[in-house]
């Protein structure tokens, strides 16, 4: 065979290739299975602890709350998950009389909701639950020899003639209640100081179980802190009551109309005992076998892989008979959205999530057909890829031609930059005199970041973006929009429109701060400021770089402590931080779920709560009580007024923008509907497999043409080398002849 035809033979054989460097296999590719990623492992998969957006994507998958949002109606309509329906409270006055539907605010002692269950809601396969046919647990009195080596729920094998499932109760729900009050589970709850001002008894029982925390660990080895199981079912909360297995009754303290939302968060799901006693076994912790890490809910998923690179969620064979919704909004059936009407849920097999800890890669997938969304637990990464679809950038018909979704979307979401109000810099101050001078360098800092500028550069105004005059966002009660609703401290009305105030007169509050031209007016010493701000690669450093300049120009120096986002929250959660970069998105379309972040009890070091500045004004938090329990109206208007004015002058966030949001879909992902509101949305995705297939082939087509043409350059070089060596080859071979006939060789 030639050498040409052999260099034509490697060229043919390297354009059979379908797909190059594929992450899963083609079979895979066309089957009813979602992509995507994830830039950080999720920290808390316990419902108790989980509050992050980054965790939704599993949680809402595999715990089932009471109540959940029509996924296509809009505003937001809350309706029954687990529970048959909304519960309308029943109010009693002091003496436990009851009390009409209309009566005065300050007359309810007393809310009770009455809570019915979907019979027959059961949990996921789970060693937990695994009975023999004799009834009795098969893994719940394990040794710590028997746990070594096993590191995930499926290590422990579920006998085909045993039971590993059972119907959830409600004594489940009032048991995860309990959960959130106690110090036995490895992390605090971010909402328990919440909730104790809320659900009658939650503050006793939360009492008396950290005192009991504390004397069962009084006379232990501190190098051993276990302890044995404590059985919450045995401890009686007055406040939520199993009436019988379908009916839950929660009592609330006084009024507080929003407490119907949050019977549709992770916080109030059903949880088993078992599981906590199955978790709590000696030896379990040393393996990171914990609920945090292996959940078990009636969700439609289960976890059934995880590692520092993958997650997989897999249907759950136990899922209860779940229907997408067959009505929604005008409009929606022209865009799809009611095309899978009635099918049952969920209509995905699978959820693939893989680790991409920069944006960039995540994208540069997303183009080669590798991922159906770039992260399922984000809306508001869209703008680069929706800017270069509009404009003529290079990637721009690429885009066209790849028919992405780029669907915007106005979402209750803020964006800030926080001051710790416990630092003696930036913070409160401890005198008079350094609190009025504090407050100055905050305000000068808030005026001088130009959030305007932040949104047009990063954003670049595709988008329904705009800047954040407090902390309601537009499309919330509260909010007001034009000259009525500007941050005076940072803004004046002119021209029609709001305009951030000059420069100079941020440099006249460091003046009267004692910070002239960024230098301490006591020692001479430049003003030195520490930025804490979560996310690392070139995306995000171009964003703290923005943020040096910003404080720059008032002389201040900027140190930026730039950190993963687990390892910001732990920072965050003791109070280790200056300034901080942070957002919240709504869990309720309520502007009581933004005000309640900058209440004392909320406070993040002292309570362990949401307020991550730690600020304490004691008018506002009064104003805060008296407002979250008044319908909307002009009443609660007034009061939400008197509270942004007082977070305005006392400036412990620089209100930073209210993002526009840009959902990211593949062509061939079905019902995504952008919203970060609705938590539970994976079980209505569909994926069309077999065009998924056909595209990722068609995407990324090995280019063999460049290596063809190396090799025939290569032969072209070589050539004159081979006809040498050739030419030399057949001399010696009649030489060799010549002395074979001669009789010269022996």
């Amino acid at each position: 065979m030639g050498w040409g035809f052999r260099l034509f033979a490697a060229a043919a054989l390297l354009g059979g290739c379908d797909v190059a460097n594929a992450p899963y296999p083609l079979g895979d590719i066309a089957g009813n299975v979602f992509y995507s990623s994830f830039s950080e492992r999720p920290k808390h998969l316990d419902p108790v602890s989980s509050y992050s957006v980054n965790e939704t994507p599993w949680t809402y998958a595999t715990y089932e709350p009471l109540l959940h949002y029509h996924y296509l109606k809009r505003p937001y309509t809350l309706e029954g998950l687990t529970a048959t329906d909304v519960p309308i409270p029943r109010y009693l006055d002091k003496d436990g009389q009851a009390l009409p539907e209309d009566a005065p605010t300050e007359q309810i002692a007393t809310s009770i909701y009455t809570i019915k269950l979907r019979p027959g809601i059961r949990y996921q396969p789970h060693p937990s639950l695994a009975r023999n046919a004799a009834g009795q647990f098969l893994y719940h009195d394990l040794k710590p020899e028997q746990i070594a080596g096993k590191h995930s729920v499926l290590d422990f094998p579920l006998d085909r003639a045993a039971t590993s499932t059972r119907v959830a109760t409600a004594a489940d729900y009032a048991y995860q209640i309990k959960r959130l009050a106690s110090p036995w589970v490895p992390t605090p709850s971010p909402i328990y100081n919440l909730f104790n001002q809320y659900i009658v008894g939650l503050k006793e029982l939360g009492d008396r179980l950290k005192a009991e925390h504390a004397a069962a660990l009084k006379d232990r080895n501190p190098r051993d802190l276990y302890l044995p199981w404590k059985d919450l079912r045995n401890e009686p909360l007055s406040g939520v009551q199993a009436l019988d297995d379908t009916t839950l009754q929660i009592q609330v303290i006084g009024k507080y109309p929003q407490f119907k939302y949050w019977l549709a968060m992770s916080f109030i799901v059903p949880i088993p005992w078992e599981a906590d006693r199955f978790y709590v076994q000696r030896g379990m912790a040393d393996n990171s076998l914990n609920i945090n890490n292996w959940p078990v809910g009636t969700g439609a998923f289960m976890l059934t892989e995880q590692s520092a690179n993958r997650y997989v969620l897999k249907r759950n064979p136990n899922f209860r008979d779940a229907r997408y919704p067959s009505d929604g909004m005008p409009g929606d059936a022209e865009h799809g959205w009611l095309a899978d009407a009635g099918k049952r849920l969920p209509l995905l097999d699978q959820i693939v999530f893989n680790l991409e800890k920069e944006r960039e890669p995540a994208e540069a997938k997303l183009m080669q057909g590798y991922y159906d969304t770039p992260d399922l637990s984000r809306i508001d990464i869209g703008f680069s890829l929706l800017k270069e679809q509009m404009d003529n950038t290079g990637r721009s018909q690429t885009l066209r031609d790849h028919k992405l979704q780029l669907v915007p979307a106005n979402e209750p979401t803020c964006w800030y930059i926080g001051f710790n109000m416990l630092d003696p810099v930036v913070g409160m101050g401890d005198t008079p005199e350094q609190q009025i001078r504090n407050r100055k360098l905050r305000q000068a800092m808030s005026i001088a970041t130009d959030w305007e500028e932040y949104y047009a550069v990063f954003f670049d105004t595709y988008g329904p973006s705009e800047t954040a005059m407090g902390p309601v966002p537009p499309g919330l009660f509260g909010y007001r929009a034009g000259q009525a609703g500007i941050n005076p401290i940072t803004h004046i009305w002119k021209d029609g429109r709001a305009v951030r105030r000059p420069l100079d007169d941020a440099k006249r509050l460091m003046i009267d701060a004692g910070y002239a031209d960024g230098r301490d007016v006591k020692t001479g010493k430049p003003l030195l400021i520490f930025y804490d701000s979560n996310g690392v690669g070139p995306a995000y450093q171009a964003r703290l770089n923005w943020q040096v300049k910003q404080l720059a120009k008032l002389g201040i120096q900027t140190e930026v402590r730039a950190s993963d986002y687990n390892r910001f929250q732990e920072r965050m959660r003791k109070g280790n931080e200056q300034i901080y970069f942070w957002g919240w998105s709504a869990d309720f379309p309520d502007p009581e779920n933004f005000l309640f972040l900058l209440t004392t009890s909320q406070g993040k070091v002292k309570y362990d709560g949401e307020n991550a500045s730690n600020y304490a004004n004691p008018e506002y938090d009064e104003l805060y009580v008296k407002m979250r329990a008044l319908p909307d109206g002009p009443e609660r208007q007034k009061a939400i007024d008197r509270m942004l004015s007082i977070v305005r002058e006392d400036a412990p966030w620089s209100f930073g923008i209210f993002p526009g949001s840009v959902g990211i879909y593949q062509q061939w992902v079905h019902n995504a509907k952008p919203t970060q509101v609705i938590q539970d949305r994976s079980k209505y995705l569909r994926v069309d497999g077999p065009l998924r297939a056909q595209k990722v082939t068609e995407w990324n087509k090995p280019k063999v043409w460049p290596l063809g043409l190396a090799l025939l350059a290569l032969g072209i070089l070589l050539w004159p080398a081979l006809r040498l060596y050739q030419r030399r080859e057949a001399a010696n071979a009649r030489t060799t002849r010549i002395a074979v006939a001669s009789g010269r060789m022996s």
